[in-house]
């Protein structure tokens, strides 16, 4: 230990042992003081104790704060002491001792009427400074109690997301040797199972918010192995999710070259042969991994809109999810209805446009 802090060491403790000496020292007198005038239910030539008092008091106030209050209780604790003595000091001294007891009792009464609220006075200044004194003391020891910063580093780094907000090539680095984000493969794989897809409003009605944020946390903790780890009950929640995972990508799931490219086709090409013609050319140069989660994604959501008799879920109302996810068009309306319609396109002419085969089909 260096000199520094030796030196620290010796003045902290000599600083809590005067607080201490002027605490106890304070106690004594006041106490002294009250056993003169309060009513005393002791037995003959035993010790004073006022557990009430003792019970607030005892402890020395840490804080500015905590001395105050405590201060002010003294005070009121005072008043009521002092009214009650006058009526039963005399009470008692008439039991013990007759009319002379009574005259000692109403003396003693009369003395603590004018004696404990001075106290009381006397007690909350005395508190107060304590309290002003003891400040440094805990403060330090707040200091000295608090969490590493080693500590706090570990936890950010476990808690670090696997999925949400993640590139999407980490994403793939994370899903266990798998083409395609773990939490995709998941989802769809839980979607496409007790017909979910025939669920009314599958992508337009919320679920739970507070479920739908343990589930995430979950999958980014690694709790959620496979689509047996959800509950069947979790529709609305797991489509949440699923759709939201593509608007927090940093990058769209189509790369940037492609998605200008659709977008030149939407707004340069009006005869529809041509028009699927280039968005296939458009689509076949979509590099992997990209092209086999969209691949994978959009044959479910062709899926959904099959169902659209049950689910009311058509290929236009699907794509208004998928445009501004997936093509990130700017706040332009014509720029975003141009991304919805490219989405409508890839939703219904899917088996037209996606002639490629995937790497893999994950789910």
């Amino acid at each position: 230990m260096d000199t520094d802090t030796t030196t620290n060491n010796t003045e902290d403790g000599a600083y809590r042992k005067a607080s201490n000496n002027f605490s106890k020292g304070s106690k004594q007198v006041f106490g002294n003081i009250k056993s003169i005038a309060i009513v005393d239910d002791r037995p003959e030539g035993g010790e004073y104790h006022d557990l009430e008092q003792e019970s607030i008091l005892t402890s020395k106030p840490k804080t500015f704060i905590d001395g105050t209050l405590k201060g002010v209780y003294s005070i009121g604790s005072g008043i009521i002491n002092g009214a009650k003595g006058i009526v039963e000091q005399p009470y008692r001294g008439a039991k013990k001792e007759g009319f002379l007891g009574f005259a000692k009792g109403m003396a003693k009464g009369v003395s603590g009427v004018v004696i404990l609220p001075v106290v009381g006075v006397m007690e909350f200044v005395t508190l107060t400074t304590q309290g002003i004194i003891n400040t440094p003391l805990t403060v330090l020891d707040a200091m000295k109690n608090a969490p590493k910063e080693e500590e706090l580093t570990i936890l950010a780094t476990e808690s670090k997301p696997i999925f949400f907000g993640t590139p999407l090539l980490e994403s793939i680095e994370a899903s266990k040797g798998k083409n395609i984000p773990h939490l995709i493969r998941v989802c769809l794989e839980y979607l496409n199972q007790n017909k979910s897809i025939e669920q009314q409003g599958i992508f337009r009605i919320s679920g739970s918010k507070s479920l739908i944020d343990e589930i995430e946390k979950k999958f980014d903790t690694g709790q959620i192995n496979s689509a047996q780890d959800l509950d069947p009950k979790w529709t609305y929640e797991v489509a949440c999710i699923f759709k939201a995972y593509f608007r927090y990508l940093p990058e769209s799931i189509i790369p940037e070259q492609q998605i200008k490219e659709f977008f030149h086709i939407q707004t340069n090409i009006i005869d529809p042969k041509q028009k699927a013609l280039a968005l296939k050319n458009v689509i076949n140069s979509i590099p992997e991994p990209n092209y086999s989660i969209i691949y994978d994604c959009i044959a479910f959501y062709a899926s959904v809109a099959k169902k659209s008799k049950l689910n009311l879920m058509t290929a236009s109302n699907i794509s208004i999810i998928v445009g501004p996810s997936w093509l990130r068009p700017s706040n332009d309306l014509q720029e975003v209805a141009n991304a919805n319609t490219i989405a409508y396109n890839l939703i219904s002419f899917f088996q037209e446009l996606f002639t490629r085969h995937p790497v893999s089909n994950n789910y």
